[in-house]
């Protein structure tokens, strides 16, 4: 006992830094588990956005493939066909950011809207991501003058 009395400083400081310590790896761990969980949360957001869009083509073939996208732009059905492609770009929004390597596939599937997108209707992109998908989709597909007027 004659030992702790003479050393009780010195404990007490080891104590307080062992808690300390203790404190801050607990910290860290718990921004850890917060960004792991926020991660975890934005991929299956991705993939939810994605296979409602995969659920919306299969309802709408005219969109999934339009036959004339310009004859579509400006019939009745137009607007519903532009939330239509808004719809698959907000799915490459949600999953680009997190799967860069999907570019390519969401590049194919924006083929078939060539008519919209090389249009003055063309979306532009809501993130940097997005933005670069449409610049790069207008750079290697679109002509100088759209085919819809």
């Amino acid at each position: 006992m004659s030992w702790l009395r003479r050393n009780a400083e010195v404990v007490e400081a080891l104590a307080a830094s062992v808690t300390a310590l203790v404190a801050v790896a607990a910290l860290v761990g718990v921004k850890f588990q917060l960004d792991e969980a926020d991660r975890l949360q934005r991929e299956q957001s991705a993939r939810e956005a994605y296979r409602a869009h995969l659920a919306l083509a299969a309802t709408q073939p005219d969109f999934a493939e339009p036959q004339d996208g310009c004859a579509l732009i400006a019939s009745p059905k137009g607007g519903a066909y532009v939330a239509f492609v808004d719809h698959l770009l907000y799915s490459a929004e949600q999953m680009l950011p997190l799967y860069p390597t999907w570019e390519a596939s969401f590049l194919s599937e924006l083929e078939v809207h060539g008519d919209l997108m090389c249009s003055a209707y063309a979306p532009i992109g809501e993130i940097p991501e997005t933005e670069q998908l449409i610049t790069t989709f207008q750079t290697q597909t679109c002509e100088a003058t759209p085919r819809c007027q």
